[in-house]
């Protein structure tokens, strides 16, 4: 197969041959069709930090399959993400291990989700434990720090675990980041209501990411010290957002933007199992979640959102509109920008003959809504073609 695309960094017309599943002669092309409007984009794929399911289907859920990963892995490239990391949240200990060995278990039997799930990402159940900072987490589960609990998920996992995301004013959350860290691990710091000092201890512990800046938050918060500005002004911390137009306006992620730097910045969708569900109220484990009929989601009967309903295909869309970031300028923040921090190999941000082949060709949707995806390709595998 040939795919003809503009590259999203360059801005060069190439063409990239696949050839029996992996990537083949790429070749720059001449600049007349280009400079038609007739070529997509074309990138190595989006990689998403977060996804907690899709398509019904859970990351924290007892007896996860390898086929219902599969299936996962095919309806999220959908949206042109060729890569991510499953998101398992706060539950029992012997549940989040479950879910880890599940994971690994998948990644091992089948090429499409070894390659299409990049790591592991553990989100709780180290976090604050009083609404609003809590998000959709079950309280019950929520605990203290145990890197005891955590090298049993680890060892589960197979050392699959690149992420864990933890409220630092914990107890022995900070003691927890120094050894993390010290493992290879990203502590990033997420569902808390930290004191600012608090948050400047963990970056000094080695934090070094924020788990969906602006978001699982109080409501209302001190006017100038408060733990948003404290991590918003942090050099040392890189910053995920979900951009998909309702986790945070479009004056919040002009903001972001300009105070974190465009290379600090990662979009992440934040997935959930119900994304794409009809409207309705409908159970996560024993939480009540509402499927708004625009597909957000939130905490029944609260304005408290309850993870995502859209991919990234929409949040770089948004995110450009709202900033007025060009799509290459944009496309970066979910694909070089996240392969640097969880260290991913070439191939993940550009076409090295003799990977695996994947590819996204996508063009831009010429309004705020989506990226129009034409073509996904994971692992040789073609998994959406317009």
């Amino acid at each position: 197969m040939i795919y003809d695309g503009i590259h999203f960094r360059t801005g060069l017309p190439l063409r990239v041959e696949v050839k029996a599943g992996r990537i083949g002669a790429v070749e720059s092309l001449s600049m007349d069709r280009a400079a038609a409007g007739e070529l997509p984009y074309l990138c190595p794929g989006f990689i998403d930090l977060q996804i907690n399911g899709y398509a019904g289907i859970d990351y924290s859920s007892p007896g996860l399959s390898t086929a219902e990963i599969e299936k996962m892995a095919r309806a999220i490239g959908a949206s042109g993400t060729v890569r991510h990391l499953a998101t398992i949240i706060t539950g029992a200990r012997k549940n989040i291990a479950a879910s880890c060995a599940a994971i690994a278990k998948a990644r091992k039997e089948s090429v499409l989700a070894g390659t299409a799930i990049a790591g592991i990402h553990i989100e709780g159940p180290f976090i604050a434990s009083e609404d609003g900072p809590r998000g959709a987490h079950d309280r019950k589960y929520v605990r203290r720090p145990d890197y005891d609990e955590f090298k049993e998920w680890q060892e589960a996992a197979e050392g699959a675990i690149r992420i864990v995301t933890l409220a630092p004013e914990t107890e022995g959350a900070l003691d927890f980041i120094e050894r993390i860290t010290a493992d290879g691990i990203i502590a990033s710091i997420g569902h808390t209501g930290a004191s600012p000092q608090t948050i400047r201890d963990a970056v000094a512990a080695g934090a070094r990411l924020s788990t969906h800046l602006g978001n699982g938050s109080h409501g209302v918060l001190p006017r100038l010290k408060n733990y948003l500005w404290e991590q918003l002004g942090a050099d040392r911390l890189n910053a995920s957002i979900i951009a998909d137009g309702f986790h945070l306006p479009d004056a919040v992620l002009r903001v972001f933007a300009r105070a974190k730097g465009m290379e600090r910045l990662i979009l992440v969708s934040d997935a959930a199992f119900l994304a794409g569900s009809p409207p309705g109220v409908r159970r996560w484990g024993d939480i009540s979640v509402e499927i708004h009929p625009d597909g957000h989601l939130s905490l029944a009967g609260t304005e408290f959102l309850a993870g995502a309903g859209h991919l990234l295909d929409r949040c770089v869309a948004r995110f450009a509109a709202a900033t007025g970031a060009t799509l290459p300028e944009t496309v970066a923040l979910c694909t070089n920008n996240p392969a640097r921090l969880i260290g991913l190999p070439a191939e993940a941000v550009d076409f090295v003959p003799g990977t695996p082949a994947c590819l996204t060709q996508f063009r831009g949707s010429g309004d705020s809504k989506n990226l129009k995806i034409e073509t996904c390709v994971i692992a040789g595998e073609v998994i959406y073609d317009r």
